[in-house]
């Protein structure tokens, strides 16, 4: 009931948010602006979120193959598939890790193995984004540096991956918290977590394909801000390149909170906060925010065809 409870929290909060923002919008320079959407940019735009889709899958086969298992890529794309369409008709930002936790525990023989190699990969993908959001800052001029929020919210998240980037170098610390907060105590969170410590130790014992990793992170993320600069130039909407490296992470970075429905109404408010900054149009910023979102989740639905498409498994599911 309390899941049930929040879900219906996310969704009308999202729904709140989206409906503020429509009715303060002048709806028919909305329409005109997504209706005068260049097909063939939208096209290109398509082309690059799935070369998105293809460099994360590569980096999910090359994390699992740094732990010794070894996977078909055409199998990694499908659980990919799937997982970015759970992770759009979800109400959570990692409703499609599930899907892959559960895939590729399939491949380690554990459940906790493979989550601790998707949280990886997530923390590479969030640690990516950041970094291009700080050069952006740092290079991007006068107009960029100048956006309301940005530097505290680059303090802030620079804080925290400061910690968590303490706490992989530092082998040891997470089983001192253990044995301050007494979870050690306990057999069923002491073997998993033993499980989680022993792949993280060979991540850092393997630091070339982790810097791999995270370069490979960072070109995805590049394409990813390509691909909303891209949706900007196919609506006629005039945003600096050097703007969309800030805003598009940060954008990002900031809907993950989970107090909406998959960032639906948030993330169209942080646009329209920094379009409006950057001299843009509120109608701009909507049509930029709800294109671009409303393309990938249609190009999601493929994993709906692979979904629907696999054959029930008796294969049962690790619980260790």
């Amino acid at each position: 009931m309390r899941r049930g409870a929040l879900v219906f929290v996310k969704v009308g909060v999202s729904l709140a948010l989206l409906a503020y923002l429509l009715s303060t919008t002048d709806l028919a320079a909305l329409v005109r602006r997504v209706r005068s959407g260049d097909p063939l940019l939208l096209a290109g735009a398509l082309a690059l979120y799935a070369l998105v889709l293809a460099l994360a899958t590569w980096r999910w086969r090359l994390l699992l193959r740094a732990q010794g298992y070894q996977a078909p890529i055409g199998h990694l794309s499908a659980s990919y598939l799937v997982a970015t369409f759970f992770n759009n008709f979800l109400p959570s930002n990692v409703g499609g890790d599930v899907i892959r936790v559960r895939d590729g525990s399939r491949l380690t023989g554990s459940t906790t193995a493979s989550l601790a190699i998707v949280a990886i990969d997530r923390i590479l993908g969030l640690g990516a984004l950041y970094l291009l959001a700080v050069v952006a800052y740092v290079f991007g001029g006068p107009t960029v540096r100048g956006l309301a929020g940005a530097l505290p919210a680059l303090v802030v998240l620079g804080v925290i991956f400061g910690v968590m980037g303490y706490i992989y170098v530092t082998p040891g610390i997470m089983r001192k918290v253990m044995s301050i907060s007494r979870l050690d105590a306990f057999p069923w969170i002491r073997e998993r977590f033993e499980v989680a410590q022993d792949a993280v130790h060979v991540y850092r014992e393997q630091v070339a394909t982790v810097w791999m990793a995270f370069a490979a992170s960072v070109a995805l993320q590049a394409l990813v801000v390509c691909y909303y600069y891209e949706v900007a130039r196919s609506l006629r909407i005039p945003l600096p390149l050097s703007a969309c490296f800030l805003v598009v992470p940060l954008c990002t970075l900031v809907q993950t909170v989970p107090i909406s429905f998959n960032g639906w109404g948030i993330r169209e408010s942080v646009y329209i906060v920094y379009f409006r900054q950057l001299g843009l149009s509120r109608d701009s910023a909507l049509a930029f925010s709800l294109v671009a979102a409303g393309l990938i989740v249609i190009l999601s639905l493929s994993g709906a065809v692979v979904w629907s498409s696999r054959t029930s498994s008796t294969d049962p599911t690790p619980s260790s």
